[in-house]
């Protein structure tokens, strides 16, 4: 119990203590507050225990009433000052007391009350409260309790103040009393001293331990800092190299492909000249017909080239197809690729072989576009080195989530040293070899990036002088569609369809006409620029445009925009035929409202669709109008 009221009490002083502290965010500011709570506290205690003592003693209201009714409350004012802010206000007013104190019982008491020790405590408490910055009011503080004993010295010797009458006996007493209270007002000064000093001292060992720790954390980050700067240093060193490395595999890569093109190049334009000999010549029919068979092979071998490198160019720049699933079957369209891949292996004396598992499903969902992309990377490659006389199998089957599709040749084989760079662009296994058989070293990048694309892999092993074996595998999602067996003849078009074709290269004029008769159009009239074009269409009224977009006088995109600006003119659709080969490219041209796109070299079975899908339409639109209206009817 006893134990418990002194925790209560002590709880209670500090409390009083730190009344005002709160207010403030200075921990030196918080200090001076203390300090004054303090010294205002006990001084009020003991004003007020030593004013009824001295009355007891000498029976004199004199003392007793100023001590009870005035110094006391005084005291704890600057409490209640400190608690609402006013912070020097009270430190004022604690001094101000003070001096009071000493002009008021120095003089009514007489020299027995040995003033000059309160004075020399005041001196300290002024010190501690006001910081070194506040000189003049440090100044000012020390000086009031000299000119306080000043003034008493005057009273006394001019006996202006008649001090109370007091006995030998009680002086002595009096003295005995008051001794004690400024020994422990000047004690109370010192430990206040020597907690400001702790603090101090505490504040100092805290920064130099912050200080030892903010330079061990400065070393550490310079080791750091050292260790990642190396690191740094490497890893430039290694890109450095590795750029060095590719820039050298790109130079080859031009090098090799500049090769590659000026090789079918030449084919023809000796087959062109060997054309133009060959028409001066009685029955050139046949020696024409395997002419144009090798020029049309040869054509195709220079797009797939120039595809490739284009479509190397948008994976690396990340603007990759996206994967559009749909439903075929792989039976009937492995059937139909082989066979395309077989005539061209042919002239090699190569051999394809299909082997197609009897539980494969009948028909999947895959995108056919990105898997054609793959077989026919790989089979143009198996193609090229395997010697003559030699098989490719292509074996296809599956289990509960995959399907396979395996590709074997018996080719020359790939070294196991060499089997990670066939996938890397512009990198090739053995560059001899492939200087022998040719090839840009693209396609097996692209086959990568594109199983990867659908959610696959792509595997490759290889032994030297028995062949290589690549392995697709690919997720199985199997379609419930029925199998459909589509036609492969293209069927005319009316034959009364007008069109007029807006390009600047006449021998693409000729190419279109051809193009065009072939699938029963013959109505149609060329213009070379924009401006010409806009002047044929005004006066034929065609069906359909069919317009490049790099033209000059006017180009395709001023060309566009003009003829939808002209009221008799704005519905005819028009189609893109350009050499732009990006999709996003395509994606432009349709969303600045054209009604299709066509890619050169054109492919005449995607002109046949296009004009198909756009004369559909307008067939069932002029349909739809023509129809009467029941509601006018009625």
């Amino acid at each position: 119990m006893p134990s418990l009221i002194s925790q209560t009490f002590r709880a209670r002083l500090q409390h009083i203590y730190k009344l005002g502290i709160l207010r403030t965010a200075s921990k030196e500011e918080a200090r001076r507050i203390r300090v004054v709570n303090i010294v205002s506290f006990a001084t009020g205690i003991l004003v007020t225990v030593y004013g009824i003592s001295f009355y007891l003693l000498v029976h004199s209201l004199l003392i007793l009433v100023p001590a009870v009714g005035i110094f006391c409350p005084a005291f704890f004012s600057m409490i209640w000052l400190n608690y609402k802010g006013y912070f020097n206000a009270s430190r004022i007013g604690l001094l101000g007391i003070f001096i009071v104190i000493i002009l008021y019982y120095g003089a009514i008491l007489g020299r027995v009350t040995e003033v000059q020790l309160l004075a020399v405590f005041l001196m300290s408490v002024a010190l501690l409260i006001w910081r070194p910055q506040e000189k003049l009011q440090r100044i000012i503080c020390v000086s009031m309790p000299i000119i306080c004993l000043v003034v008493l010295e005057f009273i006394y010797y001019f006996h202006l103040v008649e001090p109370l009458p007091l006995s030998a006996q009680t002086q002595n007493l009096y003295r005995w009393m008051v001794m004690p209270v400024v020994l422990f007002l000047n004690y109370l000064a010192i430990s206040l001293y020597q907690r400001n000093i702790m603090d101090l001292l505490r504040t100092l060992r805290s920064r130099n331990t912050a200080l030892l720790r903010s330079r061990n954390e400065v070393m550490n980050q310079r080791m750091e800092l050292a260790r990642y700067s190396g690191e740094m240093e490497d890893l430039v060193h290694e890109r450095t190299i590795a750029l060095q490395t590719a820039n050298d595999a790109k130079t080859q890569f031009i090098s090799e492909l500049s090769h590659e093109i000026r090789t079918p190049l030449n084919t023809i334009m000796g087959i062109s000249e060997m054309l133009n000999e060959a028409l001066g010549q009685p029955d050139p029919e046949e020696r024409i017909r395997q002419m144009a068979k090798n020029l049309h092979a040869t054509s195709h071998n220079i797009l797939e080239l120039v595809n490739s490198v284009l479509e190397l160019a948008k994976i690396e720049a990340g603007k990759t197809d996206e994967v559009k699933m749909g439903a075929f079957s792989l039976r009937d369209w492995l059937l139909n690729t082989v066979n395309i891949y077989q005539s061209i292996a042919s002239k090699k004396s190569v051999f394809i072989h299909l082997e197609i598992d009897s539980r494969f499903p009948e028909m999947i969902v895959s995108d056919k576009l990105m898997l054609g992309q793959v077989i026919n990377n790989i089979l143009s490659n198996s193609i090229k080195f395997t010697p003559a006389e030699k098989n490719i199998r292509v074996r296809c089957f599956h289990n509960l989530h995959s399907m396979f599709i395996q590709v074997c040749d018996e080719g020359r084989g790939i070294p196991s040293e060499q089997l990670a760079a066939i996938f890397q662009p512009f990198e090739q296994g053995d560059r001899d070899m492939y200087r022998q058989f040719g090839g840009s070293g693209l396609g097996l990048a692209i086959a990568k990036r594109k199983v990867e694309l659908m959610g696959g892999s792509i595997q490759v092993s290889s032994q030297q002088g028995e062949g290589s074996n690549f392995l697709i595998a690919l997720p199985l999602q199997i379609s419930s569609e029925a199998r459909v067996h589509t036609a492969t003849e293209i069927a005319p078009l009316p034959s009364h369809i007008k069109i007029v074709v807006m390009d600047d290269n006449v021998i693409d004029h000729t190419i279109m006409k051809h193009f065009l008769a072939r699938i029963g159009i013959t109505q149609v009239r060329f213009a070379i620029n924009g401006l010409e074009g806009i002047e044929l269409v005004r006066d034929m009224q065609p069906d359909v445009i069919l317009m490049d977009l790099h033209m000059p006088v006017m180009s395709g995109r001023e060309t566009f925009f003009n003829l939808r600006q002209e009221k008799l003119l704005k519905h005819i659709p028009i189609v893109a035929v350009s050499s732009d080969a990006f999709k996003e490219q395509e994606q432009e041209y349709i969303s600045m409202g054209m009604d299709g796109y066509i890619r050169k070299p054109v492919e005449i079975s995607v002109l046949h669709g296009v004009l198909e899908k756009l004369l559909l339409v307008d067939s069932r639109s002029a349909n739809a109008a023509a129809l009467p209206n029941p509601s006018l009817a009625d």
